[in-house]
């Protein structure tokens, strides 16, 4: 109760104050914060504690102990009734009843006016025009490929679903950031880069590939089609490179051949992920993003397991390039069946 109180007042002050759109936006960001706070931030407070991802060791340190409340402050309120403290118990929930019932009260008379406005959101048409900007010259494939990342910028829930891809990447940067020597950390480092950047690549190729909203008026620009497609992949890998290329400089001044292995690693588990959702591309909205994995299973599950195979390919290949042959022949297998399952188009 008293979350659901929280969030309603929050969200009717973002309403107010810079409109219902950004409020979205806003809130999808935050959505991912909070929740990557919870498993994220207990592993970086682990790795700049100890140097370690225990998170039992963290919750149990003396440091931790000695920031916390006292044991007999309202902070432990909601652990205490969750133990079951009957009196303490009795408090939080009065205290979570009267904060719903103060902010009903507050919002319910011009609740249908924001529910309204949220709903319309999709439909509406910008509040404003914005000044037109001057014409630039561009070749059709930097245009297109500007088009596409101008689209992946605008588009909310992709804010973030990156973002937290983004934020799973901070406890093994920071573990590279601690050691930065040649050992554990960066072999640890290697599999977790090449998996995400497959996995986000995956999920930036469908909505570029897939997720065209307009396929009629751009298969009306006069180039070849696959110049178009061309173009589209060229987007995904570019904003992967941007995303991915840091970690890798850092990497190859702790050690040259674990940043090679991690940059050839991301590039072919990119590559492979685009390649699955260009074989089984299907029309559909930018806004079925969140379901997109119900669109093909094979694609789905041949997505995440050649992500999985460039991972543990990169992870041997780090130790001994020799073993590596065998888990890269099984991630080639895995692309290949998806290929021969993939359905056949006309050229």
């Amino acid at each position: 109760m008293a979350a659901t109180a929280v969030a309603v007042a929050i969200t009717v002050a973002l309403f107010r104050l810079i409109g219902a759109r950004r409020t979205r936006l806003i809130a999808q960001v935050l959505a991912a914060i909070i929740g990557a706070a919870f498993v994220i931030g207990l592993q970086v407070g682990a790795i700049l504690s100890y140097g370690t991802l225990s998170r039992a060791d963290m919750l149990q340190s003396q440091t931790l102990e000695a920031l916390a409340p006292a044991l007999d402050s309202a902070v432990w309120w909601p652990a205490r009734a969750a133990l079951g403290d009957l009196p303490v118990l009795a408090a939080v929930l009065a205290i979570g009843f009267l904060l719903l019932a103060a902010i009903i009260a507050l919002v319910a008379p011009r609740f249908g006016v924001y529910a309204i406005t949220a709903s319309s959101l999709g439909a509406a048409p910008a509040a404003r025009m914005r000044r037109a900007k001057g014409f630039h010259v561009a070749a059709p494939r930097a245009a297109l490929r500007r088009k596409e990342w101008l689209l992946l910028r605008r588009d909310p829930w992709l804010a973030s679903q990156t973002l937290m891809q983004i934020l799973y990447l901070l406890p093994p940067a920071i573990l590279l950031w601690r050691t930065f020597a040649v050992g554990g950390a960066l072999n640890l480092l290697v599999p977790v880069l090449v998996m995400a950047a497959g996995q986000l690549a995956g999920g930036l190729a469908w909505l570029s590939i897939s997720g065209e909203d307009a396929p009629d008026l751009v298969a009306t620009a006069p180039i070849p089609q696959r110049y178009l497609l061309r173009a589209k992949i060229e987007a995904v890998i570019a904003i992967v490179a941007a995303i991915f290329g840091p970690l890798v400089i850092a990497i190859a001044i702790a050690s040259p051949w674990h940043a090679a292995v991690t940059g050839s690693g991301i590039v072919i588990a990119a590559t492979c992920a685009t390649a699955i959702q260009l074989w089984f591309r299907t029309q559909a909205k930018r806004s079925q993003f969140r379901r997109r994995q119900v669109s093909s299973r094979v694609a789905t599950f041949a997505e995440a397991f050649s992500s999985i195979g460039w991972a543990a390919t990169a992870a041997v290949a780090a130790l001994s390039p020799v073993l590596a042959v065998a888990p890269s022949l099984i991630a080639l297998a895995i692309v290949f069946g998806a290929w021969c399952l993939a359905p056949r188009r006309a050229a």
